[in-house]
C-alpha cells in the first residue's frame, strides 16, 4: 500500500487512479481477513503456552505478545456478535474519519483570495510571492491568488505587513468545516466529531476499556490517563513563567508600533519582529549558509561518525519523479538499506514534512536478512536558476526530524516484523529518535558545521551562529503553547466524553488551561484539527511526552560531544536496534548510565 500511495503522488492518469483504488480496497480487505483470523490467533496462544516459548529470547517474546495483544485488540477474545459490532464500530470509525478529512479539504478547496494589489503582499518572501503568481496564472487569473494551504497560512500570518489580510486568512483558517451557511449539515465537523467520539468510546468499552483515552495508551509509556493528565498540567505550570514574560514583551512590542490591542492575527507576526530585532539577524539571512546539497553532504557524514554507516548516492536509480535522491546505506561495505529523499513541494499538501515505509527490515523463513527501505518527504522551494533550495531554521528542524525517522527505521536489526521499523512503535517513541536529531539544530557548534554559504562555501560564521541560536529561542510560547493546547483537548476529548460538553466545550476548557493562546471571534479551530482523526487520536499529547525524554537524552550528547563515535554507537544500541523490544524508559536509562528508569511516577517521565 505504501509504494502505491507514494506513486499516486505524480498523477498518472485515470487507469492508474482505479488500478490504485482497486489495489488499496484489496489490501485493506486482506488486512483485515489476517487480523480476524481466529484458526492464526489459535496457534500463537499454543505457542506462547508451549514449553518452547519460555526459551525463547527478548526479541522474539517481545514480537509474540504483540501478536497476541494486537489479535485481542481486533476483538478476538469477544463473542460473536460482540465481534460483529466491533467490526461495524471500526468500519464506522473509518468513514467518520474520512469524512471529517474531506470537509477540512471542501473547506480548503473552496476558499481562494485573489489579489491584483501587490501592496498587500508587503513583507512576503518573494518565493510565497513566486507560488501565489503561479497559483493565479494556473488558474487563468492576474496577479496573486492566496489559498488555505498550511504553509501558504503560516507564511501570511508570520511575514505579511498587511494586518486586514493576517486577520482575513486567520479567520478562514479556523472557520474551516464549521456549521454555516446553507449547507450547515454537510459541512460542520463538530457533528462528525461528536460521532466519531462516541464510536471510538463505545469501541474502547466493547474491549474492557473505560474510555477511549485509556485503550489508546495500550502501546504507549505511560500506564494510567491519570499519570497523562498529571504530566500535561505540570508542563503547562512549567511554561507558565514563559507565557506570561512573552505576552508581556509582545504587547510592549506591538504598542509601540501603535498597536494598542494585540489580536489573535498578530501574534506569530510581532514574535518575528521581536526576535529579529533581539538577534540582529533575519531568519532569511540565514538561509544563504543552509542550501539541501550542502545539508544532506553533512547528514551523511554524520550518519558516518555516529552510527558507522556510509551513506552512498545512487544516481542509476529509477524514482516516481526526478527530484527524487536515492542513497545506499552500507555497513561493512555491504548493503543494508535504502533512503529515497524526495524533497520539495510539489502541490500544496499538509505538514511540512513525513516519512513511510516501503519495507522494514526481518528475517525471512529462509533465514535472509530483508532490507529496510525509508522514504523522506518535505515541502521544501524548489531550487531557481538564481538560487538553489535554501533552508531556514524551521526547515531544518523538520528535515532533521524526518531524517531521525528514517534513521531509526533503516538501522533497526530486529528480525521480527513485529517489532522492526517505525510502523511497529507506539507513538511517543517513534517519535523520541526525530525530537533527539532535532535538539542538533539548537546548538550554535553544530549549525556552523552543518553550514555551507551557497555561493562561497564558507561556514556559518560563530557570531552569527550565536546570534541565530538566540533568534530560535526568543518567542517560542506561542509554538509551545500550540503543542500543549493540542495535546491536552485530544487527550481530554477522548477520556472525558460522556460528560455532557461539546467537543467545543471541551477545547474552550482546554484553552483556559493553557490560557496563552488567543482565536478570533466565532471560529471553531477543533473542526479542522486532522491528527485527531488519524493515527494520533488520544496520542497527540506524545509529541511534548518524548520531547521531554529526548531532551534529556541529548544532555549526554552535550557532554561527551555532539560527534562522538562511541555516544552514538551507545544511542544507536539503546534506542534503534532492538526495535520494539524494550521500553523507551529502560532504553534511557541504559543510555545514561543509570540502574533504573529516571521516571516520577506521579507523571511518567
Amino acid at each position: 500500500m505504501h509504494i502505491v500511495k507514494l506513486l499516486d503522488s505524480v498523477p498518472q492518469g485515470l487507469a492508474w487512479q482505479q488500478a490504485s483504488l482497486h489495489s488499496r480496497d484489496l489490501a485493506i480487505q486482506y488486512k483485515a481477513e489476517l487480523a480476524a483470523n481466529l484458526d492464526l490467533y489459535r496457534l500463537h496462544r499454543q505457542l506462547a503456552a508451549s514449553p518452547i516459548a519460555a526459551l525463547f529470547n527478548e526479541q522474539r517474546q517481545s514480537a509474540l505478545q504483540k501478536i497476541l495483544r494486537r489479535y485481542h485488540l481486533a476483538g478476538l477474545d469477544l463473542s460473536v456478535d460482540q465481534q460483529l459490532q466491533l467490526n461495524a464500530l471500526n468500519e464506522d470509525i473509518d468513514i467518520l474519519g474520512q469524512a471529517f478529512l474531506d470537509r477540512v479539504s471542501n473547506a480548503n478547496n473552496a476558499w481562494r483570495k485573489h489579489i491584483q494589489d501587490k501592496s498587500l503582499l508587503s513583507g512576503l518572501p518573494e518565493a510565497t510571492q513566486a507560488r501565489m503568481a503561479a497559483a493565479a496564472q494556473a488558474a487563468g487569473l492576474e496577479g496573486w491568488l492566496l489559498t488555505l494551504a498550511g504553509q501558504s497560512f503560516r507564511e501570511v500570518m508570520t511575514y505579511a505587513d498587511h494586518r486586514a489580510l493576517r486577520e482575513e486568512i486567520m479567520v478562514a483558517y479556523y472557520s474551516r468545516a464549521v456549521d454555516s451557511g446553507p449547507d450547515a449539515i454537510a459541512n460542520d465537523n463538530e457533528q462528525v466529531l461528536t460521532v466519531l467520539l462516541d464510536s471510538r468510546h463505545q469501541k474502547a468499552q466493547l474491549l474492557g476499556y473505560s474510555n477511549f483515552a485509556q485503550l489508546a495508551l495500550v502501546d504507549q509509556m505511560a500506564d494510567t490517563t491519570e499519570q497523562v493528565t498529571a504530566f500535561m498540567h505540570q508542563q503547562i505550570e512549567q511554561a507558565r513563567t514563559t507565557f506570561s514574560h512573552e505576552a508581556h514583551q509582545l504587547q510592549g512590542y506591538a504598542a509601540q508600533r501603535g498597536i494598542d490591542a494585540l489580536k489573535p492575527w498578530d501574534c506569530d507576526y510581532f514574535a518575528r519582529k521581536i526576535r529579529q530585532d533581539l538577534a540582529g539577524l533575519s531568519e532569511e539571512a540565514v538561509r544563504n549558509y543552509f542550501p539541501l546539497g550542502t545539508v544532506l553532504q553533512r547528514l551523511c557524514s554524520l550518519t558516518k561518525t555516529l552510527f558507522g554507516v556510509d551513506l552512498i548516492e545512487q544516481t542509476e536509480v529509477d524514482t516516481w519523479h526526478p527530484d527524487v535522491w536515492v542513497f545506499e546505506l552500507r555497513e561493512y561495505a555491504q548493503p543494508i538499506g535504502h533512503l529515497f529523499i524526495d524533497p520539495y513541494r510539489r502541490n500544496e499538501e499538509p505538514g511540512l514534512g513525513f516519512t513511510s515505509s516501503l519495507r522494514s527490515h526481518r528475517m525471512t523463513a529462509e533465514g535472509r536478512p530483508e532490507s529496510p527501505m525509508a522514504v523522506l518527504r518535505t515541502q521544501l522551494p524548489n531550487p531557481t536558476a538564481a538560487h538553489p533550495c535554501l533552508l531556514d531554521h524551521l526547515q531544518l528542524r523538520v528535515l532533521l526530524h524526518e531524517f531521525g525517522h528514517c534513521l531509526q527505521h533503516l538501522l533497526t536489526g530486529a528480525p521480527y516484523r513485529a517489532i522492526s521499523g517505525i510502523d511497529q512503535l507506539g507513538r511517543d517513541a517513534s517519535e523520541f529518535v526525530s525530537q533527539v536529531l532535532e535538539q542538533f539544530c539548537f546548538t550554535p557548534s553544530f549549525l556552523i558545521w552543518l553550514s555551507g554559504h551557497f555561493q562561497t562555501g564558507e561556514p556559518l560564521p560563530e557570531e552569527m551562529a550565536n546570534r541565530m541560536n538566540r533568534l530560535v529561542h526568543t518567542q517560542t510560547s506561542q509554538e509551545t503553547a500550540r503543542v500543549l493546547l493540542s495535546g491536552l483537548v485530544d487527550f481530554e476529548l477522548h477520556r472525558t466524553y460522556g460528560d455532557g460538553r461539546t467537543p467545543h466545550e471541551v477545547f474552550i476548557s482546554a484553552n483556559a488551561e493553557v490560557g496563552h493562546l488567543q482565536w478570533p471571534d466565532g471560529t471553531r479551530p477543533l473542526n479542522s484539527f486532522e491528527q485527531f482523526v488519524g493515527g494520533f487520536g488520544a496520542k497527540t499529547y506524545s509529541y511534548k511526552w518524548s520531547g521531554v525524554l529526548a531532551r534529556q537524552a541529548f544532555e549526554r550528547f552535550e557532554r561527551d560531544g555532539l560527534f562522538n563515535p562511541d555516544t552514538g554507537k551507545a544511542f544507536r544500541d539503546a534506542f534503534i536496534t532492538a526495535g520494539d523490544t524494550r521500553t523507551l524508559l529502560r532504553s534511557l536509562a541504559l543510555f545514561r548510565g543509570e540502574g533504573h528508569p529516571c521516571v516520577d511516577h506521579s507523571t511518567g517521565v
